[in-house]
């Protein structure tokens, strides 16, 4: 049979990426389950600097493919998610990559190899959300482009500070610190005046508002056990909005207790919302990042919410 073919008859297709921690040992235990499974043997394709998730899934989808795994981070689950959502093929996930903050939040990430690729293979399928951001950027000379193509992202997009924090840690530091890493280079931000920008929600009109960040969020949790959206669950039909107009020092301390003790002890420098769609224009060109993963500098942000949009494989306790 040519490799055309082989490919075409797979059912479940695995999209890995060679460069994640673990790779070798999770493709070998995911060919050993699919064989003691009596499971057609899995179409492995990996995943390149040029060619992240997206084109092997879009290949996968067109090639009839029910099932399709990705092994990787947060990076390579979204570009997998831009052609699988909205298909009805179902997304096995194993988290071998830096920040894994989906499989975090639908609690996949485990110290057992082997109990991750269980979960990708045999997992009842969950529908959950896909949060969708369009933007322009903004270049070095400060020219606007035109709108981007839709992008998804998982967990939150977050257009001021937060994503300048991002941006500003190195992948050595991310990778030996994880969530701890963006901590120490946010530091440098915590007194920076907020961003002034316009808001609007769900088509309303639009609202002035000075914030350190603005974020959209499909699930809430970060590791560390801290819940920057308490009330946030990704298969509720909405995203959550958070700003934060601080104004004081002080207020910091109150932000992290919230987080640490999942409490809302200072609603004056937290402000939740809920919408559907949002619309913000920041006044100067603001960095943006989608789950955590730096975009670049962006005249203006679109998000929409795509309900029920991803079937993934996840624990029935998730």
């Amino acid at each position: 049979m040519s490799d055309a073919a082989t490919r075409a008859s797979g059912t479940l297709w695995a999209i890995m990426n060679p460069a994640a921690k673990g790779y070798a040992a999770t493709r070998r235990m995911l060919e050993s389950a699919c064989r003691d499974a009596d499971l057609p043997e899995p179409v492995i394709v990996t995943t390149t600097p040029d060619a992240d998730g997206y084109p092997q899934a879009r290949e996968a989808v067109a090639g009839g493919a029910r099932t399709v795994v990705v092994a990787g981070g947060d990076g390579t689950v979204r570009e997998a998610v831009r052609a699988v959502a909205g298909t009805g093929v179902e997304l096995g996930i194993l988290p071998i990559g830096t920040a894994n903050l989906f499989a975090y939040n639908l609690r996949l990430r485990t110290r057992q190899p082997g109990l991750a690729v269980d979960r990708a293979l045999f997992s009842p399928a969950r529908a959950v959300d896909v949060g969708w951001a369009s933007w322009r950027d903004v270049d070095a000379e400060g020219r606007v482009g035109a709108p981007t193509p839709e992008r998804p992202f998982l967990v939150m997009a977050g257009l001021g500070y937060d994503a300048a924090t991002v941006r500003a840690t190195s992948p050595e530091l991310k990778r030996y610190l994880g969530w701890l890493s963006y901590l120490a280079s946010g530091s440098r931000h915590l007194l920076s005046r907020p961003l002034a920008m316009r808001v609007s929600l769900d088509n309303a009109p639009g609202r002035r508002l000075r914030t350190w960040t603005l974020l959209v969020a499909n699930a809430g949790r970060i590791p560390g056990g801290i819940e920057v959206f308490p009330d946030a669950v990704p298969d509720d039909g909405v995203l959550d909005v958070l700003e934060v107009p601080l104004r004081k020092t002080a207020q910091w301390g109150g932000i992290a207790f919230a987080g640490l003790t999942r409490h809302r002890v200072d609603t004056t420098a937290l402000r939740y919302t809920r919408a559907k769609t949002l619309w913000a224009v920041p006044d100067d060109p603001a960095p943006l990042h989608l789950d955590g993963d730096i975009v670049g500098r962006v005249a203006d942000l679109r998000v929409r919410v795509q309900r029920g949009g991803l079937l993934v494989r996840t624990p029935e306790t998730s």
